[in-house]
């Protein structure tokens, strides 16, 4: 069998979960992922990475660091589906256990501090087990161990959807499958027994949750109002969280085992578009996205400025909610399909910024790797889009609108954020639209609203992105995009017996099968429901102050936050 690359969100600690983000002007896809040169062939090689690579002797000891965010939650669980924002597992990286080190190709290694080795596949009386290994010094923050437990709370907390047990869950492929979660030989090894095998099994607990969290109640409201910084375990620690202004303050964990981190103190500050340009130049925080030529030419003379960029390990997609009044007829949604120019829209987006891609045609593989297919049903036609109108019964009035049993149609488009960009991506939607006699209002919030707009389904459609990395995305993505279980499926679109193919996809052990299987699942899915459409993946361009070191666009590799800091000569 290949070598099997990486499938997990990098910035997520779960496993193989992909996290939302809101696609405002300055946040896009995923900031841990991508790398310097120019992106977007085969996302690889050393020209992709951009994190200023230091040993941990050339980084001052000491300083701060700030960065801004785009979006905080609704839930400070990061595994509940209101938690699972990219920015908000951003600052959980550094305060989450995460079992797996990262390189930027995307090869595995273990976390030492957690897990002492790979884990190990055997086959048991018939049956797969997954054994780990943990360090004895790993603990949660208020002393308890990381054990089987911890694995335990776990399973139980994503083993089914929240219609079967409660748990307001990421949809997690691989967890129901299991059997059972028990103590092994010792009492830092954990034993997993599987009703059936699942693969690649890094899918599973790439991290876990304090076992206090493995109630249905303390789940879903534990952490919805205070993010309880003494169950979690990291370098960091949540110092102070402060609602008001969004903003959260980390400092060194005393309780961690590991290297002492170089930084005293990291904040993470919720910022809008239009205010986090001038708090880079001001030095207010320490970095800044710069994936459009207008931003980028805001900060090119701001005092200690370099720029890192790399290819986005980010997937753009437009989401068709199904149950709003306007998107239930899937003739509808499948005429926006074809209305629809994603490359115009790539030219408004990235213009100026000398970045071309290929047409994106899959949300599980990004369009610079050659695993994806162009799974989509149909593609910008927009006579093709008139049509399909007609033939569901819609008739076009005087003033170039179309309507149905006396009732125009009209549908709202929700984007986020006050950058420049996110207005003329929305007009130029706009006009596409109305080109095919669709009316399109534009719904315009805050970067801020994000979570709140997700976690109320409150839209008609919008565009956001899926942050993760590598090959396959995963054998969860996909339950988690498309099981009409699932609370990630923000479309509500889907069918049973597609969510069964979907839920044996962890079976598949060949590599090639399983991304082939893959590919055909995406392709009836989209045809049946019109619900989700991927459009783009992008640059990942940063500025940044000179300086900042082992942090920043690396492509697949691993943030350990205990290296971050600043290199010595330059500024804390």
């Amino acid at each position: 069998m290949k070598s099997r690359r990486i499938q997990m969100a990098l910035v997520v600690a779960m496993s193989g979960a992909l996290v939302l983000s809101g696609c405002a002007g300055n946040g896009d896809g995923n900031d841990q992922g991508g790398g310097g040169g120019t992106p977007g062939a085969t996302g690889g090689g050393a020209d992709n990475i951009a994190d200023n690579p230091q040993p941990r002797e050339n980084v001052e000891d000491g300083g701060t660091f700030t960065r801004p965010l785009d979006s905080f939650p609704t839930n400070y669980n990061e595994w509940h589906v209101d938690g699972n924002l990219k920015d908000w597992n951003t600052v959980m990286a550094a305060v989450q256990p995460g079992f797996y080190l990262i390189s930027p190709e995307g090869e595995f290694a273990p976390r030492t501090e957690y897990l002492q080795e790979m884990p190990t596949s055997e086959n048991k009386d018939g049956k797969q087990v997954i054994t780990y290994k943990m360090n004895p010094k790993a603990v949660w923050n208020d002393g308890a161990k990381i054990d089987w437990k911890s694995f335990e709370a776990t399973w139980k907390a994503n083993r089914a959807s929240v219609d079967k047990e409660g748990f307001n869950n990421v949809a997690q492929s691989g967890y129901e499958d299991i059997e059972k979660v028990e103590q092994g030989g010792t009492p830092e090894e954990v034993r997993i027994t599987m009703k059936k095998p699942f693969y690649p099994v890094q899918n599973l607990f790439a991290s876990v949750l304090h076992p206090k969290l493995g109630t249905k109640d303390a789940f879903n409201t534990l952490m919805k109002d205070d993010p309880h910084p003494e169950l979690r375990s990291g370098p960091f620690v949540i110092d102070k969280l402060d609602k008001a202004t969004q903003t959260v303050t980390l400092k060194q964990n005393p309780k961690w085992w590991g290297n002492k981190p170089k930084l005293d103190t990291v904040i993470f500050r919720q910022m809008e578009d239009s205010a986090n340009i001038p708090a880079f130049s001001n030095g207010e925080i320490d970095m800044v996205q710069t994936n459009s030529k207008a931003r980028m030419t805001q900060v090119q003379n701001a005092p200690d400025m370099e720029v890192r960029r790399s290819q986005d390990l980010g997937t753009r997609v437009f989401i068709f909610n199904s149950a709003a009044p306007s998107l239930k007829d899937t003739a509808v949604r499948k005429a926006l399909w074809q209305g629809l120019n994603p490359e115009e829209l790539k030219k408004v987006r990235w213009a100026g910024m000398d970045y071309t891609e290929k047409p994106v045609g899959s949300a599980m593989f990004y369009a610079f790797q050659p695993y994806g297919e162009d799974n989509l049903p149909v593609h910008f036609d927009a006579a093709a889009a008139e049509k399909t109108l007609q033939d569901a019964g819609y008739v076009k009035g005087s003033d170039g609108v179309y309507a149905k049993d006396g009732k125009k149609l009209t549908v709202r488009y929700t984007a986020h954020g006050d950058d420049p960009v996110v207005t003329a991506q929305a007009q130029t939607i706009q006009n596409q639209l109305k080109a095919i006699g669709i009316d399109l209002q534009l719904d315009m919030r805050s970067a801020a609203a994000f979570g709140n707009t997700m976690e109320k389904r409150d839209f008609d459609f919008l565009q956001m992105g899926w942050g993760s990395g590598g090959f396959p995305i995963s054998t969860s993505a996909p339950c988690q995009f498309y099981c009409t279980d699932s609370t990630s499926n923000y479309s509500k679109t889907g069918t049973p017996e597609l969510d069964a193919r979907i839920k044996k996809l962890g079976e598949i052990e060949n590599q090639d099968d399983q991304v082939k299987e893959m590919n055909a699942i995406e392709k009836e899915w989209m045809a049946q429901g019109y619900g989700q459409l991927p459009w783009a993946n992008g640059p990942d361009v940063w500025a940044f102050h000179k300086g900042v070191a082992n942090y920043g666009p690396a492509l697949f590799r691993t943030v350990k936050w205990e290296d971050v800091g600043w290199q010595k000569g330059f500024k804390k």
